[in-house]
C-alpha cells in the first residue's frame, strides 16, 4: 500500500524528469483535441514501459479519467475490452480519505476531537496497549506522524519471541500457517504491535507512513459509531453521495472483485507473467480495502474537496493542512497528499494496481492515473512486498504521477 521511498531526492528528481521528458510529449496531436491528447499521453507512457520491460498485450497497461467543468474523459491503453466509468478495481492507500473524511466527519458532529490522545476512544483492553498510547492523538494517526509500527510494511524484528519474527505478519499467517481465507481484525493487527512492544519513534516527532496507525483510527470510528467501519462508510458516505459502484471489502473469503473488474498483472525477474484478480483484503481494512470505479472515485474526491460530502468547508481546510512528510509524499495533511499543478488527494499501490488522485479546486479538474500492473526489477524477500525500494516499482509509481499532472495541463488548455 505505501509507495514509500528509499532512494534520494536526487535519485526521484532525474527519474521523474527523464519520464516526462522522453514520453510524454503530444505535439504531433491537435491541441484542440483533448481526448485525443489524453489518449496519445496514456498510450506514451504505456509504450515507454513496454519498450523497457516488455509488457505483454493486455497484460498491464493504463487508463486515465480527467473531470474538468467542461466535461469527462475516460481513455486506456492496452487494456482490453477497455474501461469504463463503471469497471471496478482496487483503489489500494485511496482508501485512507474515506476514512479521515470519517474521523473529522464524527469531530465535525462533536462525538470526538482529534487532538485527544487516544486512549479516550479505543478499547481499555491488552490489544490496544501500545506504545506510547498516552501520548499519541487522533490527530498524529491521520498525519502519519504517530510512531506506530506498521506491520503490513515492515518485518517484525527478529528480536522478538514469535514464529512470525522477522517476518510480515500478514504473510506470515497466509503463507506460512496456510490461513489464505483468514479474516483478520483491527484487535489481532493492532495486538501484534502491542504484545511485542513495537513502535518507530515517539509521537510527533517525524513522519513515517502506517498503516497499522490507520487500523486504530477504524477502531475509533467503530467505538463512536457503534458499527462496523465498513457499515459507517456506507451509510455515511456511499448511500447518501449515490457512490453506487463503491464498496468495502472486509471477509478473508471475499477476495474477488465485482464483475465487470479490471485484470491486474505482476512482473517479477525471472518468472512468468502473473494475473492477480484475487487477494485477502481484510488485512487492508481502513488504509487500502476499498472497491471503487474511475466514475465513483473522481466524483468522490470531487465532493469532498468541494464540501458536498458532508463535511463543512472548515472541516475540508483542516484536512488540506499539509506538514512535511518524506521523499515519496512531500507533504501531508489529514488523509490527503499535494502536489503544485494536480492538487489534493492521495496516491495508491496494491497488487496489482498502482493510482494517482488528485483534485485542484483553482481549476475544478479531478485526474485519476492508474497502472494495472506492477514491475519488480529485483526479486524482494516478500514476493507480495510492493515498496519503491525497488527501482522498476519507483519507476512506474513516478510514470503514473507525473503523467497525471501532465493531463491536468492537457484538460486546462
Amino acid at each position: 500500500m505505501n509507495i514509500k521511498s528509499m532512494f534520494t531526492l536526487v535519485t526521484v528528481l532525474v527519474l521523474g524528469s527523464t519520464i516526462l521528458n522522453s514520453c510524454l510529449k503530444i505535439d504531433h496531436v491537435s491541441p484542440t483535441d483533448t481526448r485525443a491528447q489524453l489518449q496519445y499521453l496514456t498510450d506514451s507512457l504505456y509504450q515507454r514501459f513496454n519498450g523497457k520491460w516488455g509488457i505483454g498485450k493486455n497484460e498491464g497497461g493504463l487508463f486515465l479519467q480527467v473531470n474538468t467543468p467542461a466535461g469527462s474523459n475516460l481513455v486506456s491503453s492496452n487494456i482490453e475490452p477497455g474501461v469504463q466509468g463503471n469497471t471496478y478495481f482496487r483503489i489500494a492507500s485511496i482508501t485512507k480519505t474515506f476514512t479521515a473524511a470519517a474521523i473529522i466527519l464524527l469531530q465535525q458532529e462533536g462525538k470526538l476531537n482529534i487532538n485527544d490522545f487516544i486512549p479516550a476512544y479505543l478499547p481499555n483492553t491488552p490489544a490496544y496497549d501500545i506504545p506510547y498510547k498516552g501520548q499519541i492523538t487522533i490527530k498524529q494517526l491521520l498525519q502519519h506522524r504517530a510512531g506506530v509500527f506498521d506491520i503490513t510494511n515492515q518485518d517484525i524484528p527478529k528480536t522478538v519471541n514469535q514464529p512470525y519474527a522477522g517476518k510480515r505478519y500478514g504473510e506470515y499467517v497466509r503463507k506460512e500457517l496456510k490461513q489464505d481465507t483468514h479474516t483478520f481484525t483491527f484487535d489481532e493487527q493492532v495486538g501484534v504491535v502491542a504484545q511485542n512492544k513495537l513502535s518507530n519513534f515517539a509521537p510527533g516527532t517525524t513522519f513515517q507512513y502506517s498503516n497499522t496507525g490507520y487500523n486504530l483510527l477504524g477502531k475509533i470510528i467503530e467505538k463512536i459509531s457503534s458499527m462496523s467501519y465498513s457499515d459507517f462508510i456506507r451509510t455515511r458516505f456511499l448511500e447518501p453521495l449515490k457512490l453506487t459502484n463503491t464498496y468495502s471489502v472486509w471477509q478473508g473469503t471475499d477476495q474477488r472483485m465485482k464483475d465487470p473488474f479490471v485484470q491486474s498483472y505482476l512482473y517479477l525477474p525471472g518468472e512468468p507473467v502473473e494475473n492477480t484478480p484475487e487477494d485477502n483484503m481484510s488485512l487492508y481494512v481502513t488504509e487500502g480495502n476499498l472497491v471503487s470505479t474511475p466514475a465513483d472515485i473522481t466524483r468522490w474526491m470531487e465532493l469532498l474537496m468541494t464540501g458536498q460530502a458532508g463535511l463543512t468547508s472548515q472541516s475540508v481546510a483542516m484536512m488540506q493542512e499539509m506538514l512535511p512528510a518524506d521523499v515519496s509524499h512531500g507533504v501531508y495533511g489529514l488523509g490527503l497528499t499535494f502536489n503544485e499543478g494536480l492538487g489534493y488527494g492521495h496516491d495508491g499501490a496494491h497488487l496489482s494496481f498502482v493510482s494517482t488522485l488528485r483534485y485542484n479546486p483553482a481549476t475544478k479538474t479531478t485526474v485519476l492515473l492508474v497502472a494495472n500492473f506492477i514491475k519488480i526489477s529485483g526479486i524482494p524477500e516478500i514476493p507480495g512486498d510492493i515498496t519503491s525500494r525497488d527501482a522498476g516499482f519507483l519507476e512506474l509509481a513516478l510514470g503514473v504521477r507525473n503523467t497525471a499532472l501532465r493531463a491536468a495541463q492537457i484538460a486546462n488548455k
